[in-house]
Formats: structure tokens, sequence, C-alpha cells
């Protein structure tokens, strides 16, 4: 584990218990399991928890990478791949023989002391080697920088995108007033839609089913086609959008507005709603799909999936029915479908 080139990643146990087979995501670099990880998933693995599988498919990810090693290799670091050009390696640290710098404040974080004095230890030992700690404990990374360890990070591996701010909108709102920016623009009406051929440049970056709306007018449009260097776009006028109807809900404001638009069309297959609590996410939502359903006969069934995150205290284990058990859970769709119809 000399190489200077190659980070070398600590990771804490609640890495392994998000995601059992986070280790691989480090192959080019070295990984180090500290011995209290270990323990750790050794506890968690026979509790009633639901983590308790992801600590047992963790355990045996790691039983097999050892299996043939020998204690020094455990030690010194076996490599991921048996190919001779393999990078990275993982190595198990026996982070109880280290002399404690942090000391235990609490028993609950006697854990977490330890490996942040396997981290500590590792950043003098390895130096100037980058030794980073990889946990999903805000208040870990911020115990770890405290004590002087340099590099504490989140791990985003499995996060499609890490910041919202990123994920295109869905429209683009222009300054003053559509037409009085557009110099060229060839229309026509097709089975009773009016599109508007432009250049593409100036509503760049754009994408497919993108609204456009301004500030000033009551021009509001969808991308309809994308060429090298034109757009096409489909008008639509933000009064029209104001007065799209599902199951009897009328959109209160031009977002609102845009979503029933898209929820009601039948060429886009998926819509994606983004936004804070109370913004009429899931009641647009199960509107337009009871209007398809059941109005215009479009569709044949509604299917609602929803993940299941305890919300402070665990509920535990609920009397009753397969139906009774899943009602806590289902509440927002049920409190929705009976908001619809009153």
């Amino acid at each position: 584990m000399g190489e200077t080139n190659r980070k070398l990643f600590v990771l804490d146990t609640n890495i392994l218990l998000h995601e059992p087979f986070a280790i691989f995501s480090f192959q080019e670099h070295d990984v180090v399991i500290p011995m209290t990880v270990l323990e750790e998933l050794d506890r968690i693995k026979d509790s009633k928890r639901d983590v308790a599988r992801d600590a047992r498919i963790a355990i045996r990810t790691l039983e097999d990478l050892f299996r043939e090693a020998t204690p020094d290799q455990i030690s010194e670091g076996i490599p991921f791949s048996k190919e001779i050009n393999a990078s990275g390696s993982i190595s198990i640290l026996a982070d109880y023989e280290l002399q404690e710098s942090i000391k235990a404040f609490a028993d609950d974080k006697a854990g977490d002391n330890r490996i942040l004095n396997a981290v500590l230890y590792l950043q003098n030992k390895r130096a100037p080697r980058e030794v980073v700690l990889i946990t999903k404990d805000i208040n870990m990374r911020l115990r770890a920088k405290g004590a002087g360890v340099r590099f504490v990070e989140d791990y985003q591996t499995d996060q499609l995108i890490d910041d919202i701010q990123y994920l295109t909108k869905g429209f683009q709102q222009l300054e003053g007033s559509f037409w009085d920016g557009i110099d060229n623009v060839e229309s026509k009406s097709l089975g009773g839609k009016t599109l508007h051929t432009l250049a593409r440049a100036p509503f760049e970056p754009t994408f497919l089913n993108q609204y456009v709306i301004d500030e000033e007018s009551d021009f509001a449009a969808r991308v309809e086609e994308i060429e090298t260097e034109t757009i096409t776009l489909r008008d639509l006028s933000r009064e029209r959008l104001m007065n799209r109807r599902a199951w009897d809900i009328t959109p209160k404001n031009i977002y609102q507005g845009m979503a029933i638009d898209a929820l009601l069309d039948p060429d886009i297959d998926l819509v994606i709603l983004t936004g804070a609590a109370g913004s009429g996410k899931t009641l647009l939502a199960m509107a337009a799909a009871l209007e398809q359903t059941i109005e215009r006969k479009q569709f044949d069934k509604i299917i609602v999936t929803r993940n299941t995150p305890d919300i402070g205290e665990s509920i535990g284990f609920l009397p009753g029915t397969e139906e009774e058990k899943m009602l806590p859970w289902l509440a927002a769709v049920t409190d929705t479908l009976e908001a619809l119809h009153k």
C-alpha cells in the first residue's frame, strides 16, 4: 500500500449497511475496513432491524474476498481482482490494538471513536497519501473534521445526481415578452396544433417536452422537436394551461398547469414532479390517473408505489391483515383519494 497516487478509503459501518457492495466502488484505490466495523456488523446481523439483511450480505461479501487469504495478507491488503495489474486492494485494520487518541465520552459512541482513531493512525502512518473517511453520518463527519481528519466524504456513488439544482426544471422562463426576442420564425398548423420552428441557440440547454414560458405575455409552449440548428415549439398559451382540468382539479399556478398538461398527455410516457411538500405532486398525479383511467378509459388499472421510510421512531410490527398493516404507509395516497372524492 505504498503508492501515493492511490487514495486510501476507510469505510464506516453505515456505508456497508446502506450499500453492502460499496467496497467495489473503490476498486482503483485501497479500501480499509476497521475491525470495529466488523464487530458492529456482527451485532446488527442477528438483530430484528431492517438492516440486518444488509449486514449479512456485507459480511458474506467480505468473507468471499478474504476466504483464501492469510492473516498477514488480510492486514497488508489483498487485491480486489486476481489479475496481475489489479490496482486496488482491501484490508482489515485491527483498530483495537491502536493507542487511543480520542476518548469515548459515551458508550454508544465508543465504536465511532475507535474508527476515528484508526483514520488518524493511518493518516499519520501513510502520509503523504490521502486517507479518506467515508461515512453517511453527518455528525461523524463533523467529529472527524474536529478530530483532525483531513479528508471526510459522504458516499454518493449510488446517487444519480448530487444536487437537485443541477436537475433540469422541465421548463425555462424567458425575460420580458417571448416574441420580442424572436427574429425569424416559421409557424404552421397541423392537426389542430400550432407549431413554431425557431433557432435553437437562444433556448440552450433545451430538451424534448420542456416547457417555455415568459414573464410578461400569455405565451406558453412545449418543445416538440429538436434539430441540429432549430427547435419546434408547440404553442399552448398560458390561459389554456391554466384551464386544464383533471378529475375536477384545476391548477393554482402555471407550474401546476404545466404538470397537469404533461400528466394528461398520452405521448409522454414518464413524468417526474419535484417540489416542496404540499405543492400538489401527489394530488395532481392521482387526479390525472383517475381522469385517464375512469373518465377516459385509457387505462385499466392505477398502480401507486411508495417507499416506506420510518419518520422518527419505528412503528414496529402492525397487527391485522396485510391491508391493515399497509394503511399507515399508504395514508398519503388514501388521504389524497378522499380529498379528490369530496
